[in-house]
């Protein structure tokens, strides 16, 4: 009997962490929601809105360029990464205003 207490309880407890851990990312992501419901009103916001949104944007592209053939592979990364340098030159330019 106390065997199968012990199991009861270690399955209780399994299904409570699993669950919590779950819970975590759609907790971060609904503050995530929330922080880009509010509008950036700073030029220091609105820089770092740009650069993460640049950065963001290059690791997408990077990541499509490497599900393509070798040959254009290289081209396509050429491309990223000239987006990447112009995106990151406009948000320089919010901070020069």
């Amino acid at each position: 009997m106390p065997t199968k207490l012990s199991i009861f309880l270690v399955s209780a407890w399994l299904l409570v962490s699993a669950s919590a851990v779950l819970a975590q990312p759609a907790a971060m992501e609904d503050r995530l929601l929330e922080r880009g419901a509010v509008e950036d009103t700073t030029p220091q916001q609105k820089y770092r809105t740009a650069i993460n949104e640049a950065g963001g944007g290059y690791k997408l592209y990077l990541e499509e360029c490497a599900s393509m053939a070798a040959a254009e592979r290289t081209a396509c990364r050429r491309e990223a990464k000239a987006v990447y340098d112009r995106d990151m030159a406009a948000a320089r330019q919010i901070l020069r205003k």
